[in-house]
Parts: C-alpha cells; sequence; structure tokens
C-alpha cells in the first residue's frame, strides 16, 4: 500500500513499521543534496544504498576532473549564459558524482552509518566511455542549446509531480529497446535490498523515483519488494525538515553557480 506523507509527523509515525524505505529521487535535483541528507538525518537508517554500481562510482572518480575540465572549454566556446540553458544544466549535473552518493558519503563521515553502492554495472560500461567524446562535446553542447529552454529547479519540481500521479495509479509503462536491461537491473537490486533489509534494522535506498511505481503492464523494483511493504518517500518531502536539519555544503553545487 502506498504511503505519502500528508502530516508533519507521518514519516516518524510511519518509518518504526519498516525495516527497508525507498526514496525516488529526480537525478540532478539541484537541491537534492540538502534533501537526501535532511531525509538522512530524519529516518536514522542502519545502512544507506544508493542506485550506482561500484563500477560506475570507481570510474566517475576516476574521470570526474577529466570531465569538468572538458564541460569548461566546451563552454568557452559557447555564448555568454549558455551554462545557465536547462539542457546543459542537466548535462552538467549528469558528469557530477550524483549527489545521492555525496550525499551517503558525508552522511557516513558524519555519523558513522554504512552506504552502499548498488546497481549493475553493464549500462556504465556502455555509456560511460562516452561522456568525453560525445556528450562533452562543444559540437553537442550547441545541439543543447537548440532544445526548449528552462529553470532547472521547475523541471525538476514538474517531475515530482509526475512521480505523485504515478504513485497513485498503476499506470502503464513507457517500453523503449533497453526496457529488459530496466527489468533486469531492478531485480537485481530487488534481490540485494531483500538481503540487505533482513539483516538491519532499516535500510534507506537512495533511487530514481520510477523505481518505485508499481507499473500496470511490467515488474519491477516496487512489485518484486511489495511482500516486504517498504515505505515509498519522494526527496521533495524533505523540504519540511531542512530549516531544522544543518546539512554540510554541497561543493558541487557551490562550484556550479559561480
Amino acid at each position: 500500500m502506498l504511503r505519502l506523507i500528508s502530516k508533519e509527523n507521518a514519516i516518524q509515525e510511519d518509518m518504526a513499521n519498516h525495516r527497508l524505505i525507498l526514496i525516488g529521487a529526480v537525478h540532478g535535483d539541484p537541491r537534492g543534496y540538502g534533501r537526501a541528507w535532511a531525509l538522512l538525518n530524519h529516518l536514522r537508517p542502519d545502512l544507506v544504498t544508493v542506485e550506482i554500481s561500484p563500477f560506475s562510482l570507481r570510474y566517475r572518480l576516476r574521470q570526474g576532473a577529466r570531465w569538468q575540465r572538458q564541460l569548461q572549454q566546451s563552454l568557452a566556446g559557447l555564448p555568454a549564459g549558455a551554462a545557465g540553458h536547462l539542457g546543459i544544466q542537466r548535462l552538467a549535473a549528469q558528469v557530477d558524482l550524483p549527489f545521492e552518493v555525496r550525499a551517503a558519503q558525508d552522511y557516513r563521515r558524519s555519523v558513522g552509518v554504512p552506504w552502499r553502492p548498488l546497481d549493475l554495472g553493464f549500462l556504465s560500461r556502455r555509456h560511460l566511455p562516452r561522456y568525453g567524446p560525445e556528450l562533452l562535446s562543444p559540437e553537442n553542447l550547441e545541439t543543447l542549446l537548440a532544445t526548449p529552454d528552462g529553470s532547472l529547479d521547475e523541471y525538476v519540481a514538474m517531475e515530482f509531480r509526475r512521480a505523485r500521479l504515478a504513485l497513485t495509479r498503476t499506470p502503464p509503462r513507457l517500453f523503449s529497446p533497453g526496457a529488459s536491461e530496466s527489468v533486469r537491473r531492478e531485480r537485481f537490486l530487488a534481490r540485494r535490498l531483500r538481503r540487505l533489509a533482513s539483516g538491519h534494522s532499516r535500510v534507506v535506498h537512495l533511487g530514481g523515483w520510477e523505481h518505485l511505481v508499481d507499473w500496470r503492464d511490467s515488474p519491477g523494483l516496487w512489485r518484486d519488494l511489495a511482500d516486504l511493504d517498504p515505505l515509498r518517500i519522494l526527496l521533495d518531502e524533505a523540504d519540511r525538515y531542512i530549516t531544522s536539519t544543518h546539512a554540510p555544503r554541497d561543493p558541487a553545487t557551490e562550484a556550479r553557480s559561480i
């Protein structure tokens, strides 16, 4: 059964009955780091898992500085203000170390709670090596400038509205050429989360909101874990706790705002 937050103390009341809590994020959310920190601080898990593969984590840590230099070099040849275009802001977030990872790492340093990268690496092995020669090329950035512009905050808010609508229904899944691979990933995540939840008092998993939906015509993470009745929370529910939760500064967000 879906549990959405409707009262100030709803998370506190519900979480005592759940060993597994699934947090649905919008990847690239500019407020995601602070939101993730606030929820982790409120939920107090004894294990945090993040939707990223060990391969992706290692590759991103190794290539991250190079990607940032290449992004700045490609931006230098574009009109002033190009970095503020929605498409390029989303690209910049894509090549950053995900905020979910940064929040989990810093939460571990702060309170000593371990975290684990929890995903298969086959998609990362296919796509990450293309970031440098393709995604960050001047030609690709020019193409992005021709796409519809807008506010990244408004885009993320729209995605959370889509998520709420999907979570209150059983919608059909929009299949794509990689749909079978997505199902494979979710089956793997479900097995790992089931095993981890059996050995911990409270596991909090940070991942994309699409994995929390009970798709009408397709198996998925939620369907495979439904018998455990995990609590589902959208990441922007953290906003009510941020004013009373002191999160460390997010260097990645600050760097992009300079």
